[in-house]
């Protein structure tokens, strides 16, 4: 997800998305291109209360955009009265129980629009007489042509009426998820590669890989052991960095070949004879 953005980087970011240079901005709102400048450096200055109200009513956006109190470019006083929220829900929005960075994605994605009007079709019943009138009308002709020519079961004109019936919460329901289906594919694809996403791979695949690329590795046993170390632990696996890491892993008598080990082990008990 998004980080705030610092006030200098608001104001060049403001600057840059109108296509201006420093010494542009200064004809347009009489501030010195200077201070302008110092505004958007590292060695930021405190910017007059006027210069901010300036800067603010000249891009369009509010004063607390400019100031990173609010993430909203020109809403940041709008009454809360007018978004005809519950009680409930500002709850919810207050208490941080939504993640509400995902649902400001969910609400302005382009596909949202459709999904609160089927919504409001489907809740509201607006289409309820209309689907009724339309299986009436199929629900006859079937009548009808079972009367006239009493056809079998696999009469293409009787599957054809049966199937032409509709079964308004089923037809909804295909709706609706194809509009949420759109909405949440496309914004789990623009978080791919967040660092809080999860991984394209399962713990187990990853290992797998790891190993199968370690047995082409070219080197000793301990070289290959250092470079599935170093893919763990995230370690670019230079010539260097896995020599070093087989003589630090060379040093373990955990990892010390089974004949060393037997050598070892006659040669303790010679020195205790």
């Amino acid at each position: 997800m998004k980080t705030q953005l610092s006030i200098q980087e608001r104001l060049k970011d403001l600057r840059v998305e109108n296509g201006l240079t420093l010494e542009q901005l200064s004809q347009q709102t009489k501030i010195p291109a200077s201070t302008l400048g110092s505004y958007e450096s590292d060695d930021y200055k405190e910017i007059p209360h006027r210069n901010i109200f300036d800067l603010a009513k000249f891009y369009g956006v509010s004063a607390d955009y400019l100031l990173g109190m609010t993430e909203n470019r020109q809403l940041g006083n709008i009454s809360i009265s007018d978004l005809h929220l519950s009680d409930a829900a500002l709850s919810l929005l207050k208490d941080r129980k939504l993640n509400t960075l995902l649902l400001s994605e969910l609400i302005t994605h382009e596909q949202f629009r459709k999904l609160m009007l089927d919504l409001e079709i489907y809740v509201d019943g607006l289409a309820d007489m209309q689907v009724k009138s339309l299986n009436l009308a199929v629900e006859t002709g079937r009548k009808i042509l079972l009367k006239r020519h009493n056809p079998d079961e696999y009469n293409l004109q009787l599957n054809v009426l049966k199937a032409s019936h509709l079964e308004l919460n089923e037809y909804f329901s295909h709706v609706i998820d194809d509009d949420m289906h759109t909405i949440i594919r496309d914004i789990r694809n623009a978080h791919k590669g967040d660092i809080d996403s999860a991984p394209p791979k399962t713990v187990t695949e990853h290992f797998e890989e790891i190993i199968e690329k370690a047995e082409s590795f070219a080197g000793t046993s301990k070289q290959k052991l250092a470079y599935i170390f170093s893919q763990f632990l995230k370690i670019k696996p230079t010539e260097k960095n896995i020599d070093d890491m087989a003589d630090i892993l060379g040093q373990s008598e955990i990892l010390e070949p089974d004949a060393k080990k037997r050598r070892n082990s006659a040669r303790q008990k010679r020195k205790k004879d």
